[in-house]
């Protein structure tokens, strides 16, 4: 299993959730949408841009994959235009990248919480 170096422990990160669930009912009152979450996340700074661009490359190249007939190259082109990047560059996010979107890799499952 492919883990980040530094995880974050359960433990923390349900601490995170009950502080952020609390800074967000302070500014929009129970009524957040999950646009307004997560607006309010890449706000805070916690959401880094680049992370965003890469989940966004990752998510498009899958759907743009279907509409270029499973043609990887084209996809790598397109995307690489509107991102202004390099061909190569987009296939590295795609390609090393995605295993940072598993939970596994983000979040710890500590011993004491099992």
């Amino acid at each position: 299993m492919i883990m980040a170096k530094r995880q974050n422990d359960i433990d923390i990160v349900y601490e995170f959730l009950d502080v952020i669930e609390h800074q967000i009912e302070m500014k929009y009152s129970t009524d957040a949408t999950i646009k307004d979450i997560l607006l309010t996340l890449t706000q805070y700074g916690l959401v880094e841009p680049k992370r965003l661009r890469n989940y966004m490359i990752i998510y498009e190249f899958d759907k743009t994959l279907k509409f270029n007939d499973g043609n990887v190259t084209h996809t790598f082109c397109d995307l690489g235009i509107k991102y202004e990047m390099s061909e190569s560059q987009v296939a590295r996010i795609v390609y090393k990248e995605r295993k940072k979107q598993l939970p596994s890799y983000n979040i710890r499952l500590s011993k004491k919480s099992s």
